[in-house]
């Protein structure tokens, strides 16, 4: 998906990181005003991550939860486009 990309390889149970091409800040934003609890922002604690952003699924989302934040990170997002790019917010 244009602007997020994994930050690990290895094989993951219910959490995961993700790098964004934008502020985490930004992102968290627009995902709250979607209703979206988005994750956790890594550089918060670890500044190397600093565009870093955990990801929790747990059994209590979805696979409809799960796809509408795969819509509202990825550029196909209405949000992003109201941003003025076809990507992730600037």
């Amino acid at each position: 998906m244009d602007g997020v990309e994994l930050l690990h390889e290895a094989p993951v149970v219910r959490e995961f990181g993700i790098a964004l091409d934008a502020p985490v800040s930004q992102v968290l934003d627009r995902c709250a005003a979607e209703g979206i609890g988005a994750g956790y922002p890594l550089g918060r604690d670890y500044p190397e991550y600093d565009n870093g952003l955990l990801v929790a699924i747990t059994e209590r989302r979805s696979k409809q939860d799960i796809d509408r934040l795969a819509d509202v990170l990825g550029t196909r997002s209405p949000i992003w486009r109201r941003q003025g790019r076809g990507g992730v917010a600037s």
